[in-house]
């Protein structure tokens, strides 16, 4: 869908409502609804001008194919509400985030389906500080019926019953995610095995690169070329080399050592946590292999995740790829951002199968507006036909096997920023191994910023000083865990 298409459609669902809102830091805000119209012409317009490049998993992929509303959906289709618990006594369906990159495609969508009232509240600039600052605004009393939620710190919330409320208080239960990747059902259990939240997406992740660079200095031509060349990590060492010496140490094989984290740990599916021990050994493993990175010129250290300087690499044809997630790969995210504008990128598996992120939609205690909220996680995270719509529209990679197998088989994607590569077709085979829930706990997102923290202000030191350093500061920060 081109931007004037979809601005054409956001222009005729004036009944959605999205609103915008300053970061919260406690207390109560007013709220003004402003007409769906003319919040999306300013949501569109950022996304043209680069975005706000936010922590992972706060950030989604904007449009990545070329369909209609119509393809994958009905928009006069009827719209169904389980046997819900919780009180209709409000209008408003209220959902709480970060930001709005996510739920406003989501409005978008849901225009085809529902005249409902649908706001958005935002809380925290970004993913880490809502992991932190939820708590004050669903304690606040200010309206609330849903709340996004991410992995790195969604136990925090689906565990404590004055935060979360089960599916079941809006008549859904596990039965109905036959069709969705399991781990993402699983994550969504609280310890008592009552099912607290409900994801929309399968994070799969793949490494991103620049054809142009590659064909210049690697020789490669197509896709199935480069994932030969990176297909493990001996394999893409090898090619990080080859490209220094090809490029005279101009191009990096990576963007950063945040990427190469996320592609190296997801895959071990080890927790930062057994009982209350702090866990090294995946840690201590990647600091070897990135110190390597780093004094072979593989990796720039300097260059930090989500910043400037990192859209710049790929801007100025300073790296050759990017390791991204599904939500970084359509119209406005990270893809575009970094580069990736005139449709000389493509994307593949890489040297191992990997996530980063992942948001799932929780129940607030306090919803009043249940059967509304009770459509809305149902159309997104059960209804094939609705999350095969909003895959084509937004280029998320869906949670529901039925709806990707299809887009996958009718060949019905084709994203532009990848020179009309199919990321689906990818993804799919990522998402089919992503095994996340036992390999999470409450204090990943705390462990991972400071190991990478100490690992990038230590890295002329050796390993096992990194790592000393690192546990120090992560038993500071959490004194209930032990080393």
């Amino acid at each position: 869908m081109s931007k004037l298409t979809r601005t054409l459609a956001l222009l005729a669902s004036i009944a959605v409502v999205s609103t915008a809102f300053v970061a919260c830091g406690g207390g109560t805000e007013s709220t003004t609804s402003t007409p769906a119209a003319n919040n999306t012409a300013s949501t569109a317009d950022n996304a043209a001008e680069g975005g706000d490049a936010a922590a992972e998993g706060g950030d989604a992929a904007a449009e990545g194919g070329d369909a209609s509303t119509a393809e994958g959906g009905d928009a006069s289709g009827e719209l169904t509400a389980g046997n819900v618990s919780l009180p209709d006594t409000d209008d408003t369906l209220t959902i709480v985030c970060w930001t709005d990159a996510d739920l406003q495609n989501m409005f978008d969508v849901y225009a085809n389906h529902s005249d409902a009232k649908v706001i958005y509240q935002q809380c925290g600039g970004n993913g880490s500080e809502a992991s932190t600052q939820y708590a004050t605004y669903l304690n606040s009393g200010d309206d609330v019926d849903l709340f996004v939620a991410e992995a790195g710190w969604i136990l925090n919330y689906i565990n404590d019953d004055s935060m979360s409320a089960p599916l079941e208080s809006l008549g859904i239960t596990t039965a109905d995610y036959a069709d969705a990747y399991q781990y993402t059902v699983e994550i969504g259990t609280d310890n008592n095995g009552v099912l607290k939240a409900a994801s929309w997406q399968a994070a799969a992740g793949g490494y991103a690169y620049n054809t142009t660079l590659a064909e210049q200095y690697l020789g490669v031509t197509s896709a199935d070329d480069m994932q030969a060349k990176i297909s493990d990590w001996d394999k893409f060492a090898a090619t990080a080399e080859e490209l220094k010496t090809a490029s005279e140490g101009k191009v990096t094989m990576a963007a950063t050592i945040g990427g190469l984290w996320q592609a190296f740990s997801t895959a071990k599916n080890a927790a930062w946590v057994n009982g209350t021990a702090i866990q090294t050994d995946v840690a201590k493993e990647f600091t070897d292999m990135i110190k390597g990175y780093v004094d072979n010129g593989y990796v720039n250290p300097n260059v930090e995740q989500w910043t400037t300087d990192w859209t710049n690499v790929g801007l100025q044809g300073e790296t050759l790829g990017y390791f991204y997630s599904t939500w970084c790969l359509g119209e406005g995210a990270q893809l575009e951002q970094n580069g990736g504008t005139d449709g000389n990128w493509n994307i593949v598996v890489g040297p191992q199968e990997f996530f980063w992120g992942g948001s799932w939609l929780c129940v607030s205690p306090n919803c009043n507006t249940a059967t509304e909220a009770s459509k809305f996680v149902k159309a997104f995270t059960t209804d094939a036909s609705i999350m095969e719509e909003y895959a084509l529209y937004s280029g998320d990679f869906t949670n529901n096997k039925v709806a990707m197998d299809k887009i996958v088989a009718d060949g019905s994607n084709s994203n532009p920023l990848l020179g009309g590569q199919d990321q689906f077709a990818v993804l799919s085979e990522v998402a089919a191994g992503i095994k996340m829930s036992d390999s999470i706990t409450k204090y990943d997102q705390n462990l991972k910023d400071t190991f990478l923290d100490t690992l990038k202000k230590n890295i002329d030191s050796d390993t096992d000083t990194i790592i000393s350093t690192f546990t120090t500061q992560a038993l500071a920060d959490n004194p209930d865990l032990t080393a």
